[in-house]
């Protein structure tokens, strides 16, 4: 990263290296004023798990939306693949009509998991959106998963199947599409593995969403920032040779079965200006002023600045602890 990149974040971390918002739109400090091409300032805005929206020039791009934050563990705290899927659309049209910048023109997933797709056909279907144009990136299983759960014909059409190593040009943004892999638990499996070659029957239990093919997206606005958006706790980090976000979100979750993360992460990053955990959150607690209080922020922040530290970049990367729905202006992360 060159100086000038780095230059960004100099000073913050002495005020701590995880910066809370506060009210409204928080932005970077920036060391010295840029120009800013037309619509390039970014705004994003933490969604709970894995879940974001990115806001650019009164629009919207959404990455893994899961808001209904069902029940998924069993008596002993785990994952339970037999839990039926409870949808909280009321919890969904909360936030897509309350909280988001407006329609989303595009919507990326990263792979099938219940938390990551669940909630993708409920709001693909919502009336108010009706009349705009809703694109669908997402792998071919995931593509067979929402058509099995009911998302209506005319949406279907504007899913795009897509494989890492797609670089996809939209009006004044891009998105290139990197292979990825998904988080292991402590005994080396992945929860609900497969894939789905043809449309199943619709899903009724939280197993019922396998997870196909992980992957990672990066979506560079022209004249602002680039973004990595990671949905998982695991890495493929040739993968990402040559990527150099200016911010990653980065998974947090359980990841004790891999092999050197987020380490092996932020060597094939190049330094970002910024770094975001996400999906340590609780899942369970609703989104809003009582959700705050279940994020576990403290202990992914601490693990992701100690790799910080570990890189030697301590001074130019910047660890921040995003809130549930509170918008971040990340525009001077690109400097």
């Amino acid at each position: 990263m060159s100086q000038s990149r780095r230059s960004v974040l100099q000073g913050v971390l002495g005020a701590g290296a995880a910066g809370l918002l506060v009210g409204g739109a928080a932005p970077l400090p920036a060391a010295r004023p840029r120009a800013v091409a037309k619509g390039a300032e970014l705004g994003l805005r933490w969604l709970g798990v894995a879940g974001w929206e990115l806001s650019f020039a009164g629009r919207s791009v959404l990455f893994d939306p899961y808001l209904s934050r069902m029940p998924y563990a069993d008596a002993d705290g785990g994952l339970d693949p037999a839990l039926p899927l409870r949808l909280d659309t009321d919890a969904v049209d909360h936030v897509a009509e309350k909280e988001l910048a407006g329609v989303p023109e595009l919507i990326l997933v990263s792979h099938g998991h219940f938390d990551h797709l669940a909630d993708v056909p409920h709001l693909l279907s919502r009336p108010g959106w009706s009349g705009r144009r809703v694109r669908t990136l997402c792998d071919t299983t995931s593509r067979h998963l929402l058509e099995a759960m009911g998302t209506p014909a005319h949406r279907m059409a504007d899913v795009v199947a897509v494989n890492g190593g797609d670089h996809l040009q939209f009006d004044g943004y891009s998105v290139e599409v990197f292979r990825s892999l998904h988080s292991r638990q402590q005994d080396y499996t992945s929860f609900a593995p497969g894939t789905r070659d043809a449309v199943p029957a619709r899903p009724r239990t939280l197993g019922d969403l396998v997870e196909g093919q992980t992957l990672a997206f990066q979506v560079s606005v022209e004249g602002g920032p680039s973004v990595l958006l990671t949905g998982t706790s695991n890495v493929a980090e040739r993968e990402l040779a040559g990527a150099r976000p200016d911010v990653a979100v980065i998974g947090m979750s359980g990841y004790s079965a891999v092999h050197g993360y987020p380490d092996r992460l932020l060597t094939a990053l190049g330094s970002p200006s910024l770094l975001l955990p996400c999906h340590h959150d609780d899942m369970v607690t609703p989104l809003g002023s009582s959700g705050i209080s279940g994020t576990s922020s403290s202990d992914a922040v601490t693990a992701l600045t100690k790799a910080v530290e570990r890189q030697g970049w301590a001074g130019g990367t910047r660890v921040l602890a995003p809130r549930h729905l509170e918008l971040l202006d990340v525009t001077d992360a690109a400097v």
